[in-house]
């Protein structure tokens, strides 16, 4: 059977197909057997291989299971990477979309997130070639393009306050004032509370470095509106903004 460049699977399935290669853990996949009691894992687990056997996704002819060849790199690659992104996309005219990259020296996978038939998590798995090669399609996905820059020093307030903001959950003047209470420039801070009121395009992108189970992570922000480009990074307890 023909593997599609394209593979979809549920969470369970996706659990699965780790554990068979003896993933220790995968950034962005949630544990779906959580709450299933210990003496019911081999049947729920028996359930999922043959789900998977019918896909043509794994073999167990020899009562072991084993994985095609593509699906195989592509589970090792999500398993045993030293670095994933996580972004998240949303703009004026498209609801929110969600991904995690995961990459090789080698291959570069992406896992699209998606809501399967019976509202769960799913995943849709795709390779995205060579490092190199996946740098400029997430750069493309990300939809940036050139805007003027600001003649201006980066603007700070409290670490965390600028996603509240974007999320409405503080206030909406209470960030405006403080910044304008900073001494800021009233009309850079008016440009930037435009943006967040009615953004374009708004992503937020991190980077999880694990070479061991300590992870060290390191996540911004871009905003894009007609006229500028926005980026928002945490330094130390402040939210920098560019």
């Amino acid at each position: 059977m023909e593997i599609p460049s394209r593979i979809q699977l549920t969470g369970k399935q996706f659990f699965v197909l780790t554990g068979i290669v003896g993933a220790r853990a995968v950034i962005g996949l949630e544990d779906p057997f959580r709450g299933t009691l210990a003496e019911e894992m081999p049947v729920e687990v028996a359930k999922i291989e043959q789900e998977l056997q019918e896909k043509g996704l794994i073999d167990t002819a020899d009562n072991e299971p084993v994985l095609v060849q593509e699906l195989l790199e592509y589970i090792e690659v999500c398993s045993r990477t030293l670095l994933t992104i996580h972004m998240r996309v949303s703009g004026s005219d498209e609801g929110q979309k969600e991904c995690f990259i995961y990459y090789s020296s080698s291959l570069v996978v992406k896992a699209d997130i998606e809501s399967g038939p019976d509202g769960a998590r799913a995943y849709v798995l795709e390779a995205l070639g060579t490092p190199s090669e996946a740098w400029l399609k997430i750069i493309r996905h990300l939809q940036l393009e050139d805007r003027k820059n600001r003649d201006t020093a980066p603007l700070a307030m409290p670490k965390g306050w600028f996603q509240q903001w974007m999320s409405a959950e503080q206030g909406e003047q209470e960030p405006r004032k403080y910044l304008l209470a900073q001494g800021y420039p009233e009309s850079v801070v008016s440009a930037l509370a435009d943006c967040v009121s009615d953004p374009e395009r708004y992503a937020t992108f991190t980077a999880y470095y694990c070479p061991d189970l300590n992870c060290r992570i390191q996540g911004i922000e871009l905003l894009r509106v007609k006229h500028s480009n926005w980026l928002i990074r945490n330094e130390g307890e402040q939210d920098q903004i560019w």
